[in-house]
């Protein structure tokens, strides 16, 4: 009897190893998962106009440091009392970013690097970081990107309880916020989206394009107490016990871009879209209880321009980016906006042995 419970413990851990073994071999090693259930995958695009895009050589990866002075608004306006509104605004000097860029993958990250030195009285320090991973080809992208931002101070002096000071400094305010879209490209074949924002192709040549952009936008908007000030409390109607706004927005944008260019190695751009909103808003008391629930669909602006410079190795530019949201529910408007300017600089080269060998063996066949 032993014998045969040993025996069979053996065989049962001999089963399952086996049984890992050929689940990691399919599962954990995507060349082979590709193999078995997509045997007859190979993903090809047809080229593009080489009179109007350059294309880099598939080993070149690139590499690219970001410097950039954001602007994040967030207001609350009550109707009919805009003297009561929140404008909260963050303190950030700068923020530092870094992306690495190989074939159809680009990854980064940005976070606000310098001190709480010289912050203007009143002013409480903002805290900022985001990560971003894009898949994209000549023809779309897709992008996901996470932020958060930590620390905002509301600018309405009707708002202050001190009569010395003109803000109410909030350190405990966050905004997370959460993001996929993607970015369809009509005129692919002679524009060239990704060669102003991604800088992995050329534009050698001017031209427009139509594009369409969705996306599926997540914002968390909380502090650990009431959003709103004593003062203006008496006049958000319904809303003057809120610690939390938590949106929802899915968009659908059509949109236009352009690349002039200059002397074949300088550039200017310009990008615009006009996008219709889906608005899913839920405002939530100091006990996580939701107060109120409204949905909304607004025609808002977004868009980037930026002059630069090119060549087949080295990159830089100015870029300016805008981003601005407007809810507007029954008795209060919520609007977010986010600004960014500030400098690009890259370097394209030869990528490494192993960032190919992982990319071959990580992505489908084709890619």
């Amino acid at each position: 009897m032993q014998k045969l419970l040993v025996l069979g413990v053996i065989f049962f851990i001999g089963f399952t190893l086996h049984a890992q073994k050929k689940k990691e071999n399919v599962f954990l090693h995507p060349d082979k998962f590709y193999e078995k259930y997509f045997p007859h995958l190979k993903i090809k695009y047809n080229p593009s106009d080489s009179t109007y895009i350059k294309v880099y050589p598939k080993n070149y990866a690139t590499v690219a440091t970001h410097v950039f002075s954001p602007t994040v608004h967030i207001n609350i306006e009550p109707k009919g009392a805009l003297q009561a509104s929140s404008q909260f605004r963050t303190n950030i000097k700068t923020i530092t970013g870094f992306s690495f860029s190989y074939r159809h993958i680009t990854a980064g990250f940005a976070m606000s690097l310098l001190p709480p030195v010289g912050d203007p009285p009143g002013y409480v320090s903002t805290k900022y970081r985001t990560a971003t991973i894009k898949y994209k080809s000549p023809i779309y992208i897709l992008t996901f990107k996470f932020m958060k931002v930590q620390g905002m101070t509301d600018i309405n002096s009707f708002n202050s309880l001190d009569p010395l000071q003109s803000t109410v400094p909030r350190p405990d305010i966050t905004i997370k916020e959460y993001m996929f879209e993607g970015i369809y490209n009509f005129n692919w074949k002679k524009y060239s989206y990704l060669s102003t924002v991604d800088h992995t192709e050329g534009q050698i040549k001017s031209h427009l394009g139509f594009m369409v952009k969705a996306g599926i936008y997540s914002q968390r908007f909380y502090g650990d107490t009431n959003l709103l000030s004593v003062p203006q409390r008496p006049y958000f109607e319904g809303y003057d016990n809120i610690t939390k706004v938590v949106g929802y927005n899915i968009k659908l944008s059509p949109g236009i871009g352009g690349n002039l260019v200059i002397k074949k190695h300088f550039y200017a751009t310009i990008s615009i879209f006009s996008p219709l909103n889906l608005y899913i808003n839920r405002l939530y008391s100091e006990n996580d209880e939701r107060v109120h629930k409204e949905t909304s669909l607004q025609w808002v602006l977004d868009g980037s321009a930026s002059i630069g410079y090119q060549s087949n190795r080295f990159f830089a530019a100015v870029r300016f980016d805008l981003d601005g949201r407007t809810a507007a529910l029954n008795t209060v408007r919520y609007t977010s906006a986010y600004n960014y300017i500030g400098f690009d600089i890259g370097y394209r080269f030869v990528a490494p042995r192993v960032v190919k060998k992982v990319y071959d063996q990580t992505m489908p066949p084709g890619l």
